[in-house]
């Protein structure tokens, strides 16, 4: 017999019923309820899931105690994404829309007249942006970016997969993108005259219908290699898929790199898209690339933090140390600084790099017990504390967690991890390299610095960073003003050969070479 409980809003009750083995939060997401809310994917971090139950509630868990607070364990709040959904259950919900944009949508040109226009999508794990373009003179009529309608699913590829692949799981999750497609189609109306979409490889094989194994199961290959027109309905034109380079190497890449080529770069060079995975391209020759990936989780979209924000309005995107402390530096827009709206990846990590600077977190990410070199280190030592058993920093209320320093080392690890495998199987050295593109919306928020004080980058490289921008809708723009440039990025995957993720001393498996990239420093 089917099983229900029962969420009660200010629009009435409804009955949601009960998938087999589900957590509460993914029962409300097949429902309509989360869609575009970055939900941690089940670690009880972020607290964005959570249910007041009307029934007797559940005994707290300790996730459930550090996150939400006696006060509101008291009133029956529980996290829906640790609490296994049983059927007969009342319950009513907080937040349960979208998260804020990360910028605004913005006309920047006209859309009036009578020529063609294009739309180039960029789906993104977490983010979606898109741009209306003139196809006659490759002018912007409108752009904008916003969150990635499937948040709610999971915050990273795998728990992305995991729901697409569950019955209906991956209709519900394309019909979700195709709604904000059509959405922004619209906008040009019977003008719009072509479409083109990138993302990686999850992404736009959810969007187009296709299998999905090679993707989600090891042995991982390509059932489907993308670089083809493929019909989505909704009247919509067919839209160009850029080639995928490997499962975890997607059109993204492949669109970004053709869109840096035009650009005539040094070689040779580093191409990295930082975001839930690390994609990665050295460029040695026009004819010669290697690329590699490793999943580093949500946590520089800033989803699954205990602070953990997408960078908008009222987030903190750095800090700076100032005679007065440590202080936050909102996204650009913000009001003048009030309460603590949560921190962004790019704020997570530079406030991570000054802690380590001022001798706060070890090497190892630990809080140091060991007395500061400096006063002013010895001076913010004494900003933390203990909540819970788990020691914290905080300042101006914004916090950082010992677990929110250890999500950071695993994402840490995984970058260097690739970053260390293409340039052992290039045969490079640091200063080999003629530059690093940074592509990407965190790319264009992160400090250089950061990357290489953490030890994400090798020492000597944040000098030769540039920031890219969103390369990946660069490129699908590109393929709609100019077509011939499709012919490069179908080449691609002929020239490119997918690096393993290897330690360099040839004697460590992958996850033992992770394990020794868990430090606030580089590893070759």
């Amino acid at each position: 017999m089917k099983k229900y409980f029962t969420v009660i809003t200010a629009s009435g009750e409804q009955a949601v019923p009960v998938g087999a083995g589900d957590v509460m939060a993914r029962s409300l997401f097949r429902a309509g309820y989360f869609v575009g809310a970055p939900l941690c994917a089940g670690l009880g971090r972020c607290g964005r899931c959570r249910v007041r139950y009307l029934t007797p509630p559940p005994t707290p868990l300790p996730a459930e105690v550090r996150r939400l607070g006696e006060a509101a364990l008291a009133e029956g709040w529980r996290l829906a994404c640790l609490r296994p959904a049983q059927g007969g259950e009342r319950l009513t919900l907080d937040a349960t829309g979208p998260a804020p944009t990360y910028d605004p949508a913005a006309v920047t040109g006209s859309l009036g007249g009578d020529g063609p226009l294009g739309l180039a999508v960029d789906i993104g794990t977490t983010g979606l942006a898109w741009r209306l373009v003139d196809l006659a003179d490759g002018s912007v009529a409108a752009e904008g970016r916003g969150v990635n309608p499937q948040l709610g699913a999971g915050g990273e590829v795998v728990s992305r997969l995991a729901f697409a692949l569950e019955p209906g799981g991956g209709a519900y999750l394309r019909d979700l993108v195709l709604d904000v497609i059509a959405q922004k189609a619209a906008l040009a109306g019977d003008r719009l005259a072509g479409l083109c979409v990138a993302g990686n490889s999850a992404m736009v094989s959810i969007l187009c219908g296709k299998e999905l194994s090679g993707l989600a199961h090891a042995p991982y290959g390509l059932v489907w290699r993308a670089g083809e027109e493929v019909a989505l309905g909704r009247a919509l034109p067919p839209a160009y898929i850029p080639p995928l380079l490997g499962p975890f190497v997607g059109a993204d890449l492949s669109a970004g790199l053709t869109a840096l080529l035009r650009q005539a770069p040094t070689y040779p060079f580093l191409l990295a898209d930082l975001g839930t995975n690390a994609e990665m391209i050295v460029g040695l020759a026009p004819d010669r690339f290697l690329a590699a990936s490793a999943p580093l989780g949500p946590a520089l979209e800033g989803v699954g933090l205990s602070q953990g924000a997408l960078a908008g309005p009222g987030v903190a995107v750095s800090f700076e140390l100032t005679p007065t402390g440590v202080v936050p530096v909102l996204f650009p827009g913000s009001d003048a600084p009030g309460a603590a709206h949560g921190i962004a990846g790019p704020g997570y990590l530079s406030l991570a790099a000054l802690l380590r600077e001022q001798g706060v977190l070890d090497t190892d990410g630990r809080f140091a017990q060991t007395p500061a070199p400096t006063p002013l280190g010895q001076r913010l030592r004494r900003l933390v504390a203990t909540e819970h058993g788990e020691p914290v920093f905080e300042t101006a209320g914004y916090r950082l967690f010992a677990s929110d320093v250890e999500e950071l080392l695993k994402v840490k690890a995984a970058c260097n991890l690739a970053v260390a495998s293409l340039l052992g199987a290039a045969g490079l050295s640091t200063a080999d390299l003629a530059g690093v593109h940074l592509a990407g919306a965190f790319g264009a928020k992160v400090a250089p610095d950061d990357l290489e004080s953490l030890g994400f980058f090798p020492p000597g490289l944040a000098g030769r960073v540039h920031v890219a921008g969103n390369l990946s809708l660069a490129g699908a723009t590109l393929f709609l003003t100019a077509p011939l440039a499709r012919a490069t990025a179908e080449a691609l995957p002929a020239v490119t050969t997918i690096v393993p993720l290897v330690d360099a001393s040839g004697t460590s498996d992958a996850s033992d070479a992770f394990i020794r990239r868990m430090v606030f420093a580089y590893v070759p």
